[in-house]
């Protein structure tokens, strides 16, 4: 009869240590779930990012092509000035 019992609750013990690493591990189900939206948030990222890239590589394209866009953003970003151009600045 005692050797029933302690099979029992060592049977229990056994199946509720292995339930407690399905669910609580780094490879059980919350793990899984993190692991989940991890890959959610990268994939976002990525999405983002060629987004970005699409548009830097168009930017690039019409820098390299079209000259008066060139001089606009050096002028505008830079304050580059045409040889012989006065900048005057007022203050408010």
């Amino acid at each position: 009869m005692l050797d029933d019992a302690i099979k029992k609750y060592g049977l229990m013990l056994l199946i509720t240590a292995m339930l407690f690493s399905l669910v609580f591990t780094e490879g059980g189900i919350f793990g899984l779930v993190k692991t989940k939206m991890e890959i959610g948030r990268v994939n976002a990222e990525i999405k983002r990012l060629s987004q970005e890239n699409v548009l830097l590589m168009h930017e690039l394209d019409r820098l390299q092509k079209d000259d008066s866009y060139l001089e606009e953003v050096v002028r505008k970003k830079y304050g580059f000035l045409r040889e012989g151009e006065k900048l005057y600045r007022i203050e408010k």
